[in-house]
């Protein structure tokens, strides 16, 4: 064998050598891999957070086991209401016009009518009952002669079956005097169709002075809204009547 025959062996060989070992993978092939799930990644859109569902509304609750359930009274008419109760007190009073607080004080014509009455239970000094065209738009309780130790006026609601959703407003009006005051919003009460606010106020802590007032306070129907008059001068716990009434 010559010398070039020799080296053309050696070079095949080393050929077949080299072309049978295992061709392994490529170290750059991961990394790429890796590169590509990230941008995958980083492309899908960003989901948006679940919406919170809202809590639900708490509504006043109006308990039947008191002596005077307020459904069997509001929103009834006069002969139904007044079986109620015991005698007249006082002459009571009549007028033209009633009033709103919803959302701003708003006076129109109606057939009010105020009366007050000698609670034949014994479990108050006397019960005004507000009338709108015949039915009982309104009521209130004065004098709780249950009442005992420092004034709480969460006896009060009780007495007349109110649970009420959220704190009352509280100020002192007059010298001596503290109310509590539940507007719509926070009263959020409906007995039948018809929505209150309620008051309760005492005079230096003293039950026999107590009061407390469960008052229809809704917007107006649009037969209503076609009777609006004027405002005038009144006392704000009944009906104010416009000047002249």
């Amino acid at each position: 064998m010559t010398s070039l025959q020799r080296v053309y062996t050696w070079v095949c060989g080393f050929a077949v050598i080299g072309c049978s070992q295992p061709t392994g993978p490529q170290k750059a092939a991961p990394e790429v891999k890796a590169e590509v799930r990230t941008e995958a990644k980083a492309a899908e859109p960003a989901r948006a957070p679940e919406p919170k569902a809202a809590a639900p509304t708490t509504f006043g609750k109006v308990r039947s086991d008191v002596s005077l359930p307020l459904p069997a009274l509001l929103g009834q008419p006069v002969a139904s209401v007044e079986a109620n109760f015991g005698e007249h007190q006082g002459k009571g009073m009549a007028r033209s016009t009633c009033v709103r607080f919803a959302p701003e004080r708003t006076f129109f014509r109606c057939s009010f009518a105020l009366q007050r009455y000698a609670d034949k239970g014994d479990e108050w000094a006397g019960i005004r009952v507000e009338y709108e065209d015949g039915i009982a738009a309104s009521i209130g309780f004065d004098g709780y002669k249950k009442g005992a130790g420092p004034f709480d006026p969460k006896a009060l609601l009780a007495a007349v079956g109110l649970e009420l959703p959220d704190e009352p407003r509280t100020d002192a009006p007059a010298a001596g005097v503290r109310r509590w005051a539940w507007f719509n919003d926070r009263a959020r009460l409906k007995i039948g169709e018809h929505q209150y606010r309620v008051e309760i106020s005492v005079v230096g802590d003293d039950w026999a002075r107590s009061r407390i007032d469960v008052l229809l306070n809704e917007p107006l129907s649009p037969e209503q809204k076609a009777k609006v008059v004027e405002p005038g001068a009144g006392k704000p716990e009944i009906s104010e009547p416009p000047p002249g009434q």
